[in-house]
C-alpha cells in the first residue's frame, strides 16, 4: 500500500512567538491532590517536531489536555503558571480559536468520534468553524485520503476496527489543517503497516512546517523520528534535548523508566525499531517478588493435555447475515462480505495463544464470538463440548474471561481498589458494606504491587493513565480464576515496562493451567514466551 501523503500546503507561523510556551505549570486533578504536572517549563519554536515521553502516570496525557484546553476548561481541575499557544492561553481563548491553531489526537479514539458516518466525523470540525461547502468536501477528501480511509467515508465509524477509528480520528484533526498537531499515543492502535504510513505523513507535515508534538511511552521508531525530545517522569520534566544526545547521555534513566528494550542501540531510529523485543524495565526485582506472590514459583510451561476447553470448526461469519436456521425460512437474498472464513481453532488448559492480524481482519469479531458477544452460528464453536450458540452470554462468563480493548467500558468502581475486588466479591455473594475475606484482600494487594499501582487503591480508574487503565482491567480479570481469558490488545498504550508486568504476569497465570488468547497487533512483545501464533488474513486464520 502506498504510504499516506498529505496534499496541505506549506504552514506559515509566526517564528516570533513559540507554538508552546509553558512557564512553571502545574496541574493537579483535584484540590490539594498530588499535581500531575510539576512545575514544568517547557519551550516549542513553530516548526518543531518534538517527542514527549515518558513512563505510564508521568503526565503525558495531562500535558496534551492542557494544550488543547480541554483541562482545565472541561476536565476541571487546577491549573497554574503560564501557558500560551500561539500567544493565546487555551484555558480561557476562544474554542474556535484554538481550533484553528492546535489540533489533538487523543490517546483513546473513541474519546473525540461524535459522528456516525467517517465521512460526517471528518467534517464535522471544518461545519462547525462555517466553512464553504466546497472547502469542507476538499478538506475531508484529502484527510481521508491521507488516512487510506477514502474506500471507508460512507461507513458508520462503529464498522471500523480499532485501527481505523484511530485513523479517522486522525483525519477528522487533518481537516482542521492546524498549524501545531499533537498525537497522544496516536498510533498505539495501528498495525505495523499502518505505523509506517504514518510516520511517512508525520514526515511530510513537518516538512511542509507544521509544529508536531508525539507523545508517547515507547522510544520507538515514530518517537525518535522527531529531532527534540522531552522526557517526563512523576510529572516533571527529568531531561530534554536532541534525542541523539539524549540516548547517549540517558541511557540509563530511559531504561529505568521503561523507555527502551534491552539491546536498543545508543543512536539511530532505524536500528532502535529492530532491537530486541522483550521488555525490560527498572525495578525487576521488586516486580518478580510481587508476581511469586500472587502465583508462586514459575513452574515452567504447562503440559496442556485432554479434550479442548475451546474448539472451532468451519466457522464463517458476516455480519447481518442470517444464520442456517433462518435462511432456511427466508427469502432468497446477497449475502454481506464475510469477516471470518472457515476458521479452525482449539485450545486447551495451559495454552497462551496469540492471535494477531492487520486492522480490520476480524481479531475483535473472532474473540466476541467466542463469548457470546456476538450471536455465533450454530454447530462451530463448542466450549468444553457444548454448542456455543446454545449457550447463554452468562453461562459462558463464568468460565471465560474478556479483557475489553477500552479499559474504561468494562470498569465497575469509584476506585483501583474496588475495581480488583468487584469481581471476588460477586463471586463470593458478599453484600455492599460487608468486608472482603482476608486472602482476597491480601491477593488484590499483591496485583496492585505488580501492576505499578500500590498506593492508588483510593485513586478513580478513571484517572489511571493509558496504560495504567490497561494493567488495572487485565490484574481485574485475572482475579477471577477463570479457565480462559481473552485479551484484546492489552499493550496499547502501555510502556515497555508495562508490557513486561504483563507479559509475566500472563506466563504465571498460564502454569496455573488457565488459557490465554491474546488479540494483539504487537506479538514482538512477548516473544521468547511459550506461545502458539495463529494469524487472521482476509477472513482466514493460519497458525505460523
Amino acid at each position: 500500500m502506498a504510504p499516506w501523503i498529505s496534499s496541505s500546503e506549506p504552514v506559515r507561523q509566526d517564528c516570533g512567538i513559540p507554538a508552546i510556551k509553558m512557564q512553571n505549570v502545574t496541574y493537579a486533578y483535584e484540590s490539594g491532590a498530588r499535581p500531575i504536572i510539576d512545575g514544568v517549563s517547557l519551550t516549542v519554536n513553530a516548526g518543531e517536531w518534538v517527542t514527549v515521553t515518558g513512563p505510564s502516570g508521568c503526565g503525558k496525557s495531562t500535558l496534551s489536555g492542557l494544550l488543547s484546553g480541554y483541562l482545565p476548561r472541561a476536565g476541571g481541575g487546577i491549573r497554574t503558571g503560564g501557558l500560551k499557544v500561539s500567544g493565546l492561553d487555551p484555558a480561557t481563548a476562544e474554542i474556535a480559536d484554538m481550533a484553528g491553531l492546535i489540533g489533538i489526537v487523543f490517546q483513546d479514539p473513541d474519546a473525540q468520534l461524535v459522528q456516525g458516518r467517517v465521512e460526517d466525523e471528518v467534517a464535522f470540525g471544518p461545519e462547525n468553524l462555517c466553512y464553504p461547502p466546497e472547502i469542507i468536501e476538499g478538506r475531508v477528501t484529502a484527510a481521508l485520503r491521507d488516512v487510506d480511509l477514502q474506500g471507508r467515508r460512507r461507513d458508520s465509524v462503529n464498522q471500523l476496527s480499532g485501527g481505523g477509528r484511530q485513523r479517522t480520528a486522525i483525519a477528522s484533526v487533518l481537516a482542521l489543517e492546524p498549524p501545531i498537531l499533537v498525537l497522544d499515543e496516536a498510533a498505539a492502535s495501528l498495525d505495523a503497516a499502518a505505523r509506517r504510513r504514518l510516520l511517512a505523513l508525520l514526515r511530510q507535515l513537518h516538512q511542509h512546517g507544521r509544529t508536531l508534538v508525539t507523545v508517547t511511552g515507547r522510544l520507538d521508531e515514530l518517537a525518535l523520528a522527531a529531532q527534540r525530545m522531552v522526557v517526563l517522569n512523576a510529572g516533571r520534566v527529568a531531561a530534554d534535548g536532541p534525542a541523539a544526545q539524549l540516548l547517549r547521555e540517558h541511557r540509563p534513566l530511559l531504561g529505568r523508566l521503561g523507555l527502551l528494550p534491552p539491546g536498543a542501540p545508543a543512536t539511530g531510529e532505524a536500528s532502535l525499531g529492530a532491537a530486541a523485543p522483550e521488555i525490560q524495565p527498572g525495578g525487576s526485582d521488586a516486580v518478580s517478588g510481587a508476581a511469586d506472590s500472587i502465583a508462586g514459583p514459575n513452574p515452567g510451561p504447562h503440559r496442556s493435555g485432554g479434550s479442548p476447553l475451546l474448539e472451532i470448526a468451519g466457522l464463517s461469519f458476516a455480519y447481518g447475515s442470517k444464520t442456517r436456521r433462518q435462511r432456511r425460512t427466508s427469502v432468497q437474498a446477497m449475502e454481506p462480505a464475510a469477516v471470518l472464513q472457515d476458521i479452525h481453532m482449539s485450545i486447551r488448559e495451559g495454552e497462551w495463544h496469540i492471535l494477531r492480524g492487520e486492522n480490520g481482519s476480524g481479531k475483535t469479531t473472532l474473540s466476541r464470538l467466542m463469548l457470546g458477544l456476538l450471536q455465533a452460528p450454530p454447530e462451530c464453536i463448542y466450549w468444553r463440548g457444548r454448542d456455543v450458540s446454545r449457550l447463554s452470554l452468562y453461562e459462558l462468563a463464568a468460565d471465560i474471561g474478556y479483557v475489553f480493548q477500552h479499559p474504561e467500558r468494562q470498569f465497575v468502581s469509584s476506585t483501583v481498589l474496588d475495581e480488583l475486588l468487584y469481581g471476588p466479591r460477586s463471586t463470593l455473594r458478599l453484600r455492599p458494606k460487608e468486608n472482603a475475606p482476608g486472602p482476597v484482600l491480601r491477593q488484590a494487594r499483591d496485583m496492585l504491587r505488580l501492576v505499578g499501582l500500590e498506593g492508588r487503591e483510593q485513586t478513580s480508574p478513571y484517572l489511571l493513565s493509558g496504560g495504567e487503565k490497561r494493567l488495572l482491567s487485565v490484574a481485574a480479570c485475572f482475579m477471577l480464576g477463570k479457565k480462559l481469558i481473552l485479551l484484546d490488545e492489552p499493550t496499547v498504550g502501555t510502556d515497555y515496562a508495562g508490557a513486561r508486568l504483563l507479559s509475566e504476569l500472563c506466563r504465571k497465570t498460564v502454569a496455573q493451567g488457565a488459557a490465554l488468547l491474546m488479540i494483539t497487533h504487537e506479538p514482538e512483545f512477548f516473544a521468547g514466551e511459550n506461545t502458539r501464533i495463529w494469524t487472521l488474513e482476509n477472513g482466514r486464520l493460519r497458525e505460523e
